[in-house]
């Protein structure tokens, strides 16, 4: 810094401490009070306050060479929006002056300086479109349609540049097993087959910028116009082309504003006008050796081809090439500011485009989208070729360029990223449960809302978020308001249409609720009949089962021709053999469970007055047990009738044969002192599978032999290894004073 500037500073410095100091002492007081009291402090005060705001007016006249309207005393409270944008953008070209100067040598190198979208002191007023104004979709020449009775058919009315044939374009593809029907891509052929110029592949050097300051854009509004701008463009090799969007007040949405650009003029083309006239350029749009720049094209596509009919063939886009160089972001504006040496403001990314005439900032800002984007070109295809990456990027650009609209009636039921549609999802009102939590049980309340929203939204061209927005019809659907006056109520915006249908809406809302009760009570019925079959089971079916257990048990006693199934097999002793689990079939020849068996065996046991377990299920089993072993049935030993139960009268009839009796156990304080047993007794008795030695798993014995060995053998880590314990913590003496004067003395 300059001697000259640093005494400035020590001048100027001291005074503005000062200032500051006495303003915020002045805050503290209540100024008005004083003023009326005293009339030479109201002087002091207003003659202050005059000098302030000539002082604000000087600042402001001095940032920019547009001047905007003078701040004055009675406007200083409205004016406070102004005067923060000024401090804001001296705020921020402080820093920038401060990076020069600590980087001073790379800037100098450059030799750029930043260049600002200067619209800080242009008058903001008229810049919003009046909430009653008409809409600009009332006016075309055909009308949009939202009813979806067909799939989306391409507005070609010509096809410039063409390998398959204009004929073909409108040739319906029949629907597959993920895929209605629909038309196809016009272009798709062109896109991929078609080569791109052959300077696309060369370096070359970046061609810069006209200047933004001397130059003026073209505004095209009417045909002759267009047609003049058209032979221009048929010229060069390379155009910038951008899109201005509005959906806020149309279902499917509006193009309002398309820029192009070319190394020497910028042209603003008013969509909305000549939305029934832009196909003629498709004789550059589909010009395979004319590059067409965008930067993230992926929506520009699907709006270009839904409003104007128009395709793109050649497409660079510098979103990928951005992506592909690594960069930290892939936003324009951070090209702009990269390789442009321009920063541009993102207050009217949302704006409504609809309006007529454009704003002065708003003209300024579209324009800057694609002015700058050809030299962005240069640089990233030089970049992109020393990366060996332009292959990449030209194939990723290729893909947005195939990418084609269809109406979300006709949307593949699969994941298709070059089909895009309004309403991606077959469900999507189920996002809404997700995304704010609600009850399951309100899904029917969130679907019938969200098809009433869309159903409006569809017939008077709006957008759902207009007719309801998502915020208000959860409120609905969580609060369930059944009268007009509780809908009102339910939220703090009520949006025009909601307040107009307030009766509509709560009768909706209250047949879905009756509804969801008619559901619930079906599966609850469905639930308990299930519930009942499942615990049903009739003896006839248990005698099925049990003659099917005995038929397949037979079966395989006659495959003596295995040896594997030998009584004398090694694998399969003859006990295991004969008590083996077989597949049991119920009388419709379907196959019972194991599991489902046993459990049905418990529920017959459970409705029996007894609580025993049966160990003999019958005399006919123990037939064929002795059968098979080679003995005379006559020899079996009948089992004492102290040890059988039998039931009532009542009960006795549901058994056929009342000689079939079962055996139960009984508890062990019932049970007599047992008599040593027999050899005949011992063939008796059933093999015991749950407390049986398992024959692939190591025995107890063997269990008990390891845990003998283990304990003789000397572990190091146990508690006799240690050595002898140290003697016990002793307790500590209280020493010194132990008790108070003041105790002493009251003994």
């Amino acid at each position: 810094m300059s001697s000259g500037g640093e005494d400035a500073l020590s001048k100027a410095f001291p005074k503005a401490v000062s200032a500051i100091r006495a303003a915020s002492g002045l805050a503290a007081y209540d100024i008005n009070f004083y003023k009326s009291l005293d009339n030479t402090i109201l002087e002091s005060s207003e003659a202050s306050s005059d000098r302030l705001i000539k002082l604000i007016n000087l600042i402001a006249e001095s940032s920019s060479e547009q001047n905007g309207e003078k701040v004055s005393g009675d406007s200083i409270e409205s004016s406070w929006s102004r005067i923060s944008n000024l401090l804001d953008t001296f705020l921020e070209r402080s820093d920038i002056a401060l990076d020069m100067l600590k980087n001073g040598s790379k800037l100098s190198e450059s030799k750029q300086s930043i260049t600002y979208l200067e619209d800080n002191n242009i008058s903001t007023r008229n810049t919003q479109v009046p909430k009653r104004a008409e809409k600009p979709q009332l006016l075309f020449k055909t009308l949009i349609d939202n009813s979806e009775e067909h799939p989306f058919r391409p507005l070609l009315t010509s096809k410039p540049h063409a390998i398959v044939p204009f004929e073909e374009t409108f040739t319906l593809t029949p629907a597959e097993e993920n895929d209605p029907s629909h038309y196809r891509q016009p272009y798709e052929t062109e896109i991929k087959e078609q080569e791109y110029n052959h300077k696309i592949l060369e370096k070359s050097d970046p061609i810069p910028s006209t200047d933004w300051q001397s130059t003026e854009p073209i505004w095209v509004d009417t045909v002759d116009e267009l047609q003049k701008m058209l032979s221009e463009l048929q010229k060069v090799q390379e155009i910038a082309v951008d899109l201005e969007h509005h959906d806020y007040r149309s279902y499917y949405g509006l193009v309002c504003l398309m820029q192009i650009s070319t190394r020497d003029q910028d042209w603003l083309i008013d969509t909305l006008a000549l939305r029934e006239d832009l196909q003629v350029l498709n004789a550059v749009f589909a010009d395979p050796q004319v590059t067409k720049v965008f930067h993230g094209a992926f929506m520009d596509i699907i709006w270009l081809q839904r409003d104007l009919g128009l395709y793109v063939v050649s497409l660079f886009d510098t979103y990928h090439a951005s992506r592909q160089l690594g960069f930290p972001k892939h936003s324009l504006a951070y090209l702009l500011e990269r390789f442009a040496s321009f920063k541009t403001s993102k207050k009217y990314q949302l704006a409504d485009w609809r309006i007529r005439p454009l704003t002065a900032p708003m003209k300024l800002y579209a324009r800057s989208d694609t002015h700058f984007l050809l030299n962005i070109f240069d640089q990233l295809k030089n970049m992109l070729i020393e990366a060996n990456k332009l292959t990449t990027v030209l194939f990723e650009s290729r893909n947005v360029a195939r990418r084609r609209f269809e109406y979300s009636t006709y949307r593949p039921s699969g994941n298709n990223q070059n089909v895009v549609s309004p309403i991606e999802k077959a469900e999507p009102w189920k996002s809404l449960i997700y995304q704010y939590n609600l009850s399951p049980s309100r899904e029917g309340i969130v679907k019938s809302l969200f098809d009433w929203r869309d159903k409006h939204a569809r017939k008077d061209d709006e957008s759902p978020r207009y007719i309801m927005p998502n915020q208000l019809l959860v409120s609905l659907a969580a609060s369930a308001p059944t009268d007009a006056s509780d809908v009102l109520s339910c939220s703090n915006f009520i949006s025009d249409y909601v307040r107009k249908n307030c009766k509509e809406i709560a009768e909706l809302i209250k047949k879905a609720l009756k509804d969801s009760e008619e559901e619930d009570l079906l599966l609850m019925n469905d639930l308990e009949e299930s519930k009942e079959e499942s615990g049903k089971i009739s003896f006839d079916q248990v005698e099925l089962s049990e003659k099917a257990f005995l038929t397949q048990n037979n079966k395989l006693k006659t495959q003596k021709s295995n040896s594997l199934f030998s009584k004398f097999s090694k694998l399969f002793k003859a006990s295991v053999l004969n008590n083996s689990d077989m597949s049991i079939y119920s009388a419709e020849g379907q196959k019972i469970p194991a599991d489902v068996m046993s459990d049905r065996i418990k529920l017959i046991h459970q409705a029996l007055p007894y609580s025993y377990y049966p160990e003999v299920v019958s005399t006919e089993h123990e037939t064929i047990a002795e059968n098979e072993r080679g003995e005379d049935a006559s020899e079996v030993t009948p089992t004492q009738e102290t040890n059988s139960i039998i039931p009532s009268t009542e009960d006795s009839k549901m058994f056929d044969n009342p000689e079939e009796i079962v055996v139960l156990k009984q508890k062990k304080s019932q049970r007599p002192q047992q008599k040593q047993k027999t050899d005949s007794d011992i063939k008796k008795e059933a093999f015991d599978y749950e407390n049986a030695e398992k024959v692939m798993q190591p025995s107890k014995r063997h269990e008990r032999n390891v845990k003998k060995r283990s304990s003789s053998t000397f572990d190091p880590y146990s508690k006799e290894s240690e050595g002898p314990k140290p003697v016990k913590k002793q307790p500590k003496l209280q020493l010194g004073k132990n008790t108070s004067f003041f105790s002493k003395k009251k003994k």
